[in-house]
């Protein structure tokens, strides 16, 4: 490691500036969308020094290098994001309950309704059969996020010289003074060879499961996500299937996270196209249940179901191993 921090700091023009002004400046930088000033000066001190940190093991270094790469330096991403709209006001309740109210055209008695003790409607609605709908400004939401995170971890891969991140893990966490904070970590690595991308790939592969697949005749183009945001409202029937003694299917449960899948699968398929990739490896497969109070009905409930599929698009190279250096010899003992 070398020992020139303070030439540094004297040719940084951020060095001079008051902690007020250097927040300010780097708001302005991600305004612009560029990275922070701290992870522009972080950068600059490891391509000046030469060493670098890592997320990956000793077996996933020596992988790596055994199909012609060499990691640069471990990079990451982060993005803030404060989520008030969701999109799903109808909360699938708005979407069914059309004729559903005593007196409205087409009303017919309904076991949502109980009746009262002077012959009229009265006690609590569960509302009518629901319909499960999409929260779409939620769901949009928690890509953006993460899409965000994604593309400053790329920044940073590019600065350091690389040309793809590999091993790349992605997390979510509520942050202290309100919102959530998605983060994206992984260890940007360089081609030894000739043949480089257009832009760095990113990958969730382990060091491992990437020497395979290059060796394979695949490489990783970019990093995909399948995300789906179901809301269902808690009707009569629903209601009365969790409140009985016997043993059996919730069919409004059951109908709330097929659709959360299936809508994360096309979503998936939706990225991986966008991105150009031929096929997707997944890694990762989440499945989220929660519930809240409903807007529309009194003491009434929805269950939301956020489904999320994480994987590597990945693309067929013909000129895979290109870049790894000739096997060694072996050698037997006679």
């Amino acid at each position: 490691m070398t020992t020139g921090g303070s030439d540094r700091g004297a040719h940084d023009p951020s060095a001079a500036l008051t902690p007020d002004q250097l927040q300010q400046a780097s708001v302005a930088e991600i305004a612009a969308g560029r990275l922070p000033l701290e992870a522009q000066r972080r950068l600059a001190m490891q391509r000046a020094d030469a060493a670098f940190t890592s997320t990956l093991s000793v077996a996933e270094h020596h992988a790596i290098r055994s199909v012609g790469f060499t990691p640069v330096g471990q990079v990451m991403g982060s993005c803030v994001y404060y989520i008030g709209y969701t999109g799903a006001w109808n909360c699938g309740y708005w979407a069914a309950a059309r004729g559903a109210f005593p007196g409205s055209p087409g009303w017919t008695a309904s076991p949502g309704w109980q009746a009262g003790a002077g012959g009229g409607w009265s006690g609590r609605y569960a509302g009518p059969a629901s319909s499960v709908v999409e929260a779409p400004g939620l769901r949009q939401s928690l890509y953006d996020a993460r899409t965000r995170a994604m593309q400053r971890m790329r920044e940073e891969a590019g600065q350091l010289g690389g040309d793809g991140v590999v091993a790349v893990r992605l997390a979510v966490a509520p942050f202290p003074a309100g919102g959530l904070e998605f983060t994206a970590v992984g260890t940007a690595v360089r081609a030894d060879g000739t043949a480089r991308p257009p832009r760095p790939f990113l990958s969730d592969l382990s060091g491992q499961e990437f020497a395979t697949l290059l060796a394979a005749g695949w490489v990783p183009c970019a990093l995909v996500l399948g995300i789906a945001v179901m809301v269902r409202h808690d009707d009569w029937a629903t209601l009365q299937q969790t409140s009985t003694w016997s043993n059996q299917e919730v069919g409004g449960y059951t109908e709330l996270v097929h659709a959360a899948r299936d809508r994360a699968r096309r979503t998936l398929r939706h990225d991986c196209a966008r991105h150009g990739g031929t096929t997707v490896v997944v890694r990762d497969m989440s499945l989220q249940i929660g519930e809240r109070r409903c807007s529309a009905v009194q003491e009434g409930h929805d269950h939301l179901a956020e489904a999320m599929i994480v994987g590597t698009a990945i693309v067929p190279f013909e000129h895979a191993g290109r870049n790894a250096p000739a096997p060694p010899l072996p050698l037997l003992r006679l």
